[in-house]
């Protein structure tokens, strides 16, 4: 929640940005630029865990184990947005280059199911959840309340109505280009904040 903070705080104070609408560049700017923080922080942090661990391996050998398999499954699901994302090309949606709907067929069929790459993100997602579930031994809330939030596909979410929706449709409820590249983006972020608070968890060692 520390970096959605900072990302609404970094969104208050900026101006229009150059030649280009500020909802659009300034707002995906701030936000690559809170993921790219939270990535320098987690490095930070499994460096100096991976230390600590070093010169204590008894006491650090379980929590090593399942912060290792949290991070590789947490990288995982951070690649394939990342992948995604540069195949589809920022900068084409920035500047509207291309043709109505091209994000969304990627990941949605027309009858609103998931295509083959919607899938693929669904299992990464499903296995980031498990994965944290796993992890939380201590059933701390801010773990579980976190994780349940924002990656387990089979809860129940609703619209503005009072509808009851799929996750993902909670997640891209804006299909436009533009609202699927940030939604992505949003998800890429909640990634590095669920790593962040489960550091928090084990750096008090």
């Amino acid at each position: 929640m520390f970096y959605k903070l900072t990302l609404f705080l970094i969104l208050s104070c900026l101006t229009n940005y150059a030649q280009h609408d500020f909802s659009t560049y300034g707002a995906h700017k701030s936000l690559v630029r809170s993921i790219q923080v939270s990535e320098d922080v987690i490095e930070g942090r499994t460096a100096f865990f991976e230390k600590q661990a070093d010169e204590k391996p008894l006491m650090f050998q379980k929590t090593r184990v399942r912060l290792g398999e949290l991070n590789r499954l947490a990288n995982n699901l951070s690649k394939f947005i990342i992948k995604t994302q540069k195949e589809v090309n920022s900068e084409r949606v920035l500047y509207d280059l291309l043709d109505e709907d091209f994000y969304k067929k990627i990941l949605f069929k027309h009858n609103g199911s998931l295509t083959k790459k919607g899938k693929r993100l669904k299992i990464k997602i499903d296995s980031l959840y498990n994965i944290s579930v796993q992890v939380n031994v201590h059933r701390l809330s801010q773990l579980e309340n976190f994780s349940q939030d924002h990656f387990k596909t089979n809860g129940e979410y609703y619209d503005h109505d009072g509808n009851q929706i799929s996750y993902f449709e909670q997640l891209f409820y804006d299909k436009s280009n533009y609202g699927i590249m940030m939604s992505m983006n949003y998800l890429l972020l909640d990634v590095k904040t669920f790593q962040l608070l489960y550091y928090g968890t084990i750096m008090s060692y």
